[in-house]
């Protein structure tokens, strides 16, 4: 009630009992009465009112198995500008695994019709990325060259994109090639990022001696390598097995002032692994130690490496357990490496295990012909519950290439 009513009113005790009296039955009404929402126009809700729905539809999204259902549920998400903007990763994921399932068709109309959308460089640019994650080179080029049609500037952003679509595709000339020819074109000046996607796709086609020329053109453009630099260096080095090299890449690292840190640690635990130098990997897993540096799961994969390449059984087994202990994801290079050398030692029990992990990971296609080896092994080995169990799993999965079956009891 307003104060010039109350004014108006209050001159008598009768009038203002009524009032009060008069209030607080309507304050009971309201707190009595049913609550209905007001409605709001289409369009018009708070971001917190869509929020929910949105989570319980990517929820619904991730779990979904089925490539062309994920491509419906996928197309009608994104059309909420909400979902563009905040769910990067879960684009990511999809097309993952679709290039996974090899449906390249689903993936081109799943991006082809969000064009539209790209109103920056920014966004242009992860078009580029996912284009290149899914070995779809010639489109993420397309969406390049497309850019200035959109109104939409080729700076760094996007050819550091460009670069990196190349090397997702594992067209490292090419790689090469557009960095030489595309800024001066352009007018593009090259970053430590760019020169960082070229160094590796060298490293891959084996010409190191031109990747350091790079790091040494970096710096003569007055630009300052960073860790990045020296550990794609360093892990060419390393895998390659040149220990030398890689020691003096480590030691430019340190004199330009930068730490080595587990990533560069692992590096050279792998070359060491892969030379057969095994006491002096052991000796550079303690030395972690002393610098206050965990182990993640490269250092677990060259552990696990150096284990199998030694015959050692069971300290293949304890490293995987630790890496779980440590709450690390197995990758591909930790199944690629432990399942075979676990069917090798017949040791189907525990490959079984290993197995669930994998599918429970989905993080690349699974070889067919590695699980029907575990499966027949499960079998053999009187384990036909574990080994039914392992052939369900596999042919409701997308990630394995054909079917899996029971061994004939004959």
């Amino acid at each position: 009630m307003s104060s010039s009513l109350y004014r108006i009113f209050c001159s008598t005790q009768k009038a203002t009992n009524a009032i009060n009296s008069s209030t607080q039955k309507a304050k009971d009404a309201i707190k009595f009465a049913p609550r209905t929402p007001n409605p709001k126009p289409m369009g018009m809700e708070s971001p917190l009112s869509r929020k929910p729905w949105i989570t319980t539809a990517v929820k619904d999204l991730l779990n979904e198995t089925d490539c062309d259902k994920l491509l419906h549920k996928f197309t009608s998400l994104s059309q909420s500008g909400i979902f563009r903007r905040r769910h990067h990763k879960v684009y990511k994921c999809v097309v993952h695994r679709l290039a996974l399932a090899k449906r390249f068709s689903l993936i081109e109309q799943a991006l082809e019709p969000q064009k539209k959308y790209i109103c920056g460089e920014g966004f242009a640019a992860r078009f580029i990325y996912l284009y290149g994650k899914a070995g779809m080179f010639a489109h993420a080029y397309k969406v390049f060259d497309e850019l200035p049609e959109r109104k939409c500037e080729r700076g760094s952003t996007s050819f550091n994109a460009l670069l990196t679509a190349a090397v997702s595709s594992r067209k490292f000339d090419k790689a090469y090639e557009l960095f030489r020819e595309l800024p001066p074109k352009l007018s593009i000046k090259p970053d430590v990022d760019s020169y960082n996607r070229v160094a590796y796709a060298l490293c891959e086609l084996g010409l190191l001696d031109n990747a350091v020329s790079l790091l040494d053109e970096m710096e003569a453009n007055g630009l300052k390598p960073d860790a990045i630099s020296f550990k794609t260096l360093m892990g060419a080095f390393y895998k390659k097995g040149d220990i030398a090299r890689g020691d003096e890449t480590w030691e430019r690292m340190i004199n330009s002032g930068l730490v080595p840190d587990i990533q560069s640690y692992n590096f050279k635990l792998l070359g060491l692994v892969k030379e057969g130098k095994l006491t002096e990997a052991v000796e550079l897993v303690e030395e972690l130690k002393s610098k206050d540096l965990d182990p993640d799961l490269g250092t677990y994969n060259a552990l696990i490496q150096r284990s199998c390449k030694n015959d050692d059984l069971e300290g293949a087994k304890k490293w995987y357990v630790e890496l779980l202990k440590h709450r690390c994801m197995p990758n591909k290079v930790t199944f690629s490496t432990l399942i075979p050398f676990l069917c090798q030692k017949r040791d189907y029990g525990f490959a079984f295990e290993v197995c669930q992990k994998k599918f429970k990971r989905q993080c690349s296609v699974i070889d067919g012909a590695l699980l029907q080896d575990v499966v027949d092994g499960l079998v053999k080995n009187s384990m036909t519950e574990e080994a039914e169990a392992l052939v369900k799993l596999a042919n409701s999965s997308s990630y394995v290439p054909y079917s899996i079956t029971m061994p004939s009891s004959g």
